[in-house]
């Protein structure tokens, strides 16, 4: 008994170990203490302060956060809630430090996976090796997208939970796909989990139509109605992000649609209800770009990245009279990226070795589950195109329900990095298992290689003359336009050496992949000739799928991507600017930035008018696209821009006080009724907004009529400050209009006069109205969102459920493989 534990569990051990000490040697910086340095977490930090500094401070969940953009939801920043299904997250990633954890998970994930495919032990180690080190692991880690990598880990283990279910296991299979997804949800990256939700129809439609051809339909109907109960049950421990996300949605510039007329010519640009496509479709992936699973650096690798002295971007600065250490500083970060998206941090590799097996396990695998595989991995690539293929993708944007809520569709090639490794490590299954007719074998293997070679050979010889390296949207015309000053000359010589470059960097990868390809092709070769005994195979191949993706994934993720604890606290380190402005002690008042609008940073130091987020309101980027960013008064005083801070003569940061700023709440004394947005919005160019309010006529019947007035004393004074509640007191002998300098946003925000619940209208098409009544009154402001309280109880309790589900998932799994033998 002793010896079959010790058979059954000990690989898995090696395993284990075998992926924590990978991670550990890629990720090796953490060990000398150093903690890496990704963008997006540091914007996150910065928007988040403010409300974890009110959290540590006061106790309570913040909900809301006046720190960007005039003020917004914390939903997608810092939300806390009693999900317990987050445990397991932690368990599995065995408490490892960032970035150790991203990689250990999705070897650990992929490797669930393919022992649930059943596939030798050693087949399953080197899958989960090509799967972790993919290329595109790196560039996410790197760049901060800490929700993606998790949503992208979990997809392999809830593969494993859809197949187990339909091999027969509802209840194992049913609770590992249901746990899955939940962790999936509860990470909250919808458009990854889109994703997953188009590959697990796929499969569904794949299985009903083979059980229809093998008179197996009461057991799939069976199985699938298991994996749509667990998916609705895998949805419960998110509802407090699902419900506050979507009720949110509605009101941003995603989700929502903006109330304005489009611009003349781009009325088809919009959609209903969603994003529109010219922002969507950014990041489009061109029709050849997916070949950089060949060779990275097909389209140039990263927008800006090294090159060095031996190049021929170097050697044309240096011929221009350039300083050898300034040239050297110059190639150092060059335009080589030359695709259509504005922006990449690196070329997209899955491994040539997982290309060559995948090429073979279209000509050998057989069973049925290949053609969901390879379906949804073309669909991955047809999503991944945008607009590069407009015909489909436009289509699913206007028709595909919730499409149009997601941007940047070169993700979508996420779905083939899962499941093309997956095929790949069965063709290498198959290969090794003895079954299939060893002269067809080495007939389909000659096959794989000639058409994988054929492909790097084509890039080799497409790099001398044949592919230009160069586009319309080409920014390193723009680069040397910049640096040169426009001296068409040096443009041109500077044109050619990136070019050269561009060429170069293709040649390198192509010849590498080719090489590769050969090594995979003859290690196999020589196993099915018993030229190799099994064992050094497999450490062959392990060695190699490492050679191979490894340093890829090295050139997006390094050292240098790390920095000592001392050196990351700096990057949060106030400015001059920033500590002069923080002397005063008005607990809300707002910064305008008009040097860095867009930069996070504005909203560690201070309540900002700018900021950063994805998903901001639409009511909000509506104000910045024709208020702000024209500097208009009125729109900054009735925002409380209290300080400004601009580039002096010489360059340098500076701030003033803007006197006119009209403080947290004020009455008015004349309303402006607009007939609609546009014209809400045009009023806004000259409206004094501290003496009137231009509201849409939409809300008339709300204001009955209403005409506001004023003495010269009254007034209104903020007496409590907090992120979920604001209290005012108010003096006026008349009835007032009082316009508060807080964004509207009707999902959640209550107003209460002497503790009686009245209505908020939206007036200056962003901010919040309330009539007053003649006297002294006080006011409060409270942000009670009922999709986050009830939300947050479904939660709890169903996440508590669904850990006694997995606890009796498990107990009946011990108990069947114990019963198993004495059947």
């Amino acid at each position: 008994m002793k010896q079959n534990w010790q058979k059954a569990v000990l690989p898995h051990v090696y395993a284990i170990l075998i992926f924590l000490g990978l991670a550990f040697l890629f990720c090796s910086p953490v060990l000398e203490g150093l903690e890496i340095r990704q963008n997006d977490t540091v914007q996150w930090q910065a928007m988040s302060q403010e409300a974890r500094e009110y959290k540590n401070a006061t106790g309570t969940d913040p909900l809301w956060t006046n720190a960007m953009f005039g003020g917004m939801p914390t939903y997608q920043i810092f939300m806390a809630q009693d999900n317990y299904t987050y445990f397991l997250h932690l368990i599995l990633t065995l408490g490892l430090p960032k970035p150790v954890n991203f990689f250990f998970l999705a070897m650990l994930g992929f490797y669930i996976l393919l022992n649930v495919m059943g596939f030798r032990h050693w087949v399953s180690v080197i899958g989960a090796i090509a799967f972790g080190f993919t290329s595109y692991t790196s560039i996410i880690i790197s760049a901060g997208h800490d929700t993606k990598m998790f949503t992208i880990a979990y997809i392999a283990p809830m593969l494993a939970g859809i197949l187990l279910t339909y091999r027969g296991r509802y209840w194992i299979g049913g609770v590992i796909t249901c746990i899955t997804l939940a962790l999936m949800t509860t990470s909250g990256h919808y458009q990854i989990l889109y994703y997953v939700l188009l590959v697990c129809l796929i499969i569904g439609v794949v299985y009903v139509v083979h059980a229809i051809r093998t008179q197996q339909v009461a057991h799939v109907i069976k199985a699938s109605l298991v994996l749509v109960v667990s998916g609705a049950l895998s949805i419960l421990p998110s509802t407090v992000n699902i419900w506050t996300t979507s009720e949110y949605s509605k009101y941003t510039m995603r989700g929502g649609h903006s109330e304005l007329s489009a611009p003349e010519g781009e009325e088809g640009d919009k959609s209903a209800g969603g994003l529109t496509k010219s922002y969507a479709f950014q990041w489009s992936q061109g029709i050849t770009e997916p070949l950089t699973i060949f060779a990275p650096n097909l389209y140039g690798g990263p927008s800006m990245g090294p090159l060095s002295t031996s190049s021929a971007t170097y050697k044309a600065y240096t011929s221009l009279g350039m300083p050898a250490a300034q040239a050297e500083q110059y190639a150092a970060n060059s335009p080589r990226y030359w695709g259509p998206q504005s922006m990449v941090d690196g070329g997209i590799y899955w491994g040539a070795v997982i290309i060559f097996l995948f090429v073979l396990a279209l000509f050998i695998v057989k069973d049925f589950n290949k053609w969901w595989i390879v379906a949804a991995s073309v669909l991955g690539v047809l999503l991944a195109w945008g607009d590069s293929f407009a015909t489909f993708n436009y289509l699913l944007f206007d028709y595909l329900p919730l499409y149009n809520k997601f941007r940047a569709p070169a993700q979508a090639l996420i779905i083939p990095q899962v499941l093309v490794p997956l095929l790949a490590c069965w063709a290498l299954n198959e290969a090794v298992a003895g079954k299939i007719d060893k002269p067809l074998l080495i007939k389909q293997l000659k096959k794989a290689f000639y058409i994988t070679g054929g492909i790097c050979l084509a890039l080799i010889i497409g790099s001398f003359g044949i592919i230009h390296f160069t586009s319309a949207t080409d920014y390193a015309r723009n680069f040397y336009t910049q640096i040169t000053q426009g001296n068409q000359q040096i443009i041109d010589t500077m044109m050619t050496a990136i070019i050269e470059d561009r060429a170069s960097l293709l040649r390198i990868d192509a010849f590498r992949s080719l090489a590769i390809i050969a090594v995979a092709f003859a290690l196999l070769w020589a196993l099915l000739q018993q030229k190799v005994k099994p064992v050094v195979f497999f450490a062959a191949m392990t060695i190699l799928v490492a050679v191979d993706q490894v340093p890829v994934a090295y050139r997006y993720l390094n050292k240098k991507n790390y920095v000592t604890p001392q050196d990351y606290s700096r990057i949060f380190a106030p400015s001059p600017v920033d500590l002069a402005i923080k002397q005063d002690k008005d607990p809300y008042y707002r910064v305008f930035n008009a040097v860095n609008f867009q930069d996070a940073l504005n909203s560690y130091h201070h309540k900002a008018v700018g900021g950063y987020s994805p998903v901001k309101l639409a009511l909000y980027q509506d104000l910045i696209v024709h208020q702000i960013t024209k500097g208009t008064p009125g729109v900054l005083n009735m925002l409380n821009a209290k300080y400004i801070i601009f580039a002096d003569s010489a360059g340098q940061l500076a701030y003033q006080q803007n006197p006119a700023a009209l403080g947290n709440a004020w009455f008015v004394d004349s309303l402006v009724w607009a007939k609609n947005a546009d014209e809400e919005m045009k009023t806004l160019d000259h409206l004094p907004t501290g003496h009137a309010a231009v509201i849409d006529e939409r809300f008339k019947p709300v204001l009955n009529n209403f005409a506001p007035g004023r003495d010269s004393a009254s007034h209104i004074t903020l007496t409590q400050y907090g992120l979920n509640q604001l209290n005012y007191k108010s003096a006026n002998t008349q009835p007032g209009l009082a316009v508060f300098s807080d964004v509207y946003y009707p999902a959640g925000w209550n107003v209460y006069i002497d503790g009686k619940k009245d209505e908020i209208v939206r007036v200056n098409y962003l901010l919040r109205g309330v009539k007053i009544p003649a006297g002294e009154h006080t006011i409060e402001m409270k942000f009670e969102p009922r999709s986050y309280y009830l939300g947050n109880a479904i939660s709890r309790w169903s996440s508590i459920l669904m850990l006694v589900l997995l606890a009796g998932a498990l107990v009946y799994e011990i108990r069947r493989r114990r019963a198993a033998p004495a059947a």
